[in-house]
């Protein structure tokens, strides 16, 4: 397995992706952009299912395209 798909990883992953959701809580977005924003909370969501199931490649690349939907929102405020 790569060190990139352990456990611990992908845990650490999900826990900064839950503070950078944080961050766009109390901006106002446009539609387009909350359905931006509900996508990177489901491929959290099945993130964490797959880690349950052990598949930690799935939860791995479910986790970092999370991240990178949530970041397109955060560099458009400027965020990051």
């Amino acid at each position: 397995m790569n060190d990139l798909e352990t456990k611990e990883k992908i845990e650490t992953d999900i826990c900064k992706l839950e503070r950078n959701l944080k961050q766009v809580e109390g901006i106002e977005l446009s539609d387009l952009e909350k359905e931006v924003y509900n996508r990177a909370v489901d491929y959290k969501n099945d993130s964490k299912y797959y880690l349950e199931k052990e598949d930690f490649r799935t939860a791995f690349g479910c986790i970092e395209y999370s991240h990178g939907l949530l970041d397109a929102i955060r560099m458009v405020y400027e965020i990051i």
